[in-house]
């Protein structure tokens, strides 16, 4: 039977650090991304099954601190190893979408011994000329769920970014949305190329790229950039599904994550 989710603090030096952890059997370590990355959503459940399923919230995003004291991708990468060790979690396998498949990757380019197998759902953190995505930061809020979702009308968009009822509603989901896209535009914006396509091929753990095959904000094409950079990794991509495919098709994303992390 799964457990029902629990909710710690850890400090990683001087930053303290929110994690959900629910599950049981090998530890699996889910870094969220932009968007959606409140509330334990449905396809960790399904992880939960098999893995015991760590979920931090990392700072700049909602009411987690710290982000102020990670000034570039490397003192990222470094501050989620730390948080690794100080959960006392030895080589887990990581999960990371968008900065978070980002972040995976950089940890498993500089310190190899530190995670097991890898999966990047929708990662960022390189550049393509010829397919740039579209610009977040750029997105007017009312067209945000149009650029996120496959079907920007369905229950699960509405669930996931819910239209505000209130002013008041209104105004928390603004602050909210500046911070989260503030933090992210630290280590994306003007281009999210920080030098990662340089270091992809010291990863050395086993590697599943996945990608929806309507993600408007990092194209399907772009799996090719990162499997032909990290010796024996493979591709998937999730048809009919947008930047939010995690949501979108829970059981097919987590069936992929668990029979990559167990065979």
């Amino acid at each position: 039977m799964v457990l029902q989710k629990d909710l710690s603090t850890v400090n990683v030096g001087s930053i303290q650090v929110k994690v959900a952890k629910k599950g049981q059997g090998e530890p699996l370590v889910y870094l969220h991304g932009a968007f959606a990355y409140q509330g334990w959503h449905p396809f960790l459940d399904r992880l939960a099954e098999q893995f015991t399923v760590y979920a931090p919230l990392q700072p700049g995003f909602s009411e987690s601190n710290g982000v102020d004291q990670i000034d570039d991708v490397l003192e990222l990468a470094l501050y989620h190893i730390d948080l690794i060790e100080a959960l006392g979690l030895e080589r887990p396998n990581v999960v990371g979408h968008f900065i978070g498949g980002m972040t995976a990757a950089e940890m498993a380019a500089i310190c190899p011994h530190s995670v097991g197998r890898l999966v990047l759902a929708a990662p960022t953190g390189i550049w393509v000329d010829d397919a740039p995505g579209v610009d977040l930061f750029a997105t007017p809020a009312n067209e945000l769920k149009s650029v996120l979702f496959a079907d920007p009308k369905s229950s699960v968009a509405a669930a996931a970014m819910p239209e505000p009822q209130s002013d008041e509603e209104r105004g928390v989901q603004s602050l909210d949305r500046v911070r989260s896209l503030s933090t992210v535009g630290k280590f994306l914006w003007p281009i999210p190329d920080r030098g990662l396509k340089r270091r992809l091929g010291r990863i050395k753990s086993p590697t599943l790229i996945v990608m929806g095959e309507n993600d408007q904000i990092v194209p399907a094409s772009y799996a090719d950039e990162f499997t032909n950079r990290i010796a024996g990794s493979r591709q998937q991509t999730i048809a009919g599904a947008g930047h939010m495919f995690i949501l979108e098709q829970p059981d097919e994303f987590a069936g992929l994550v668990a029979d990559f992390f167990s065979n």
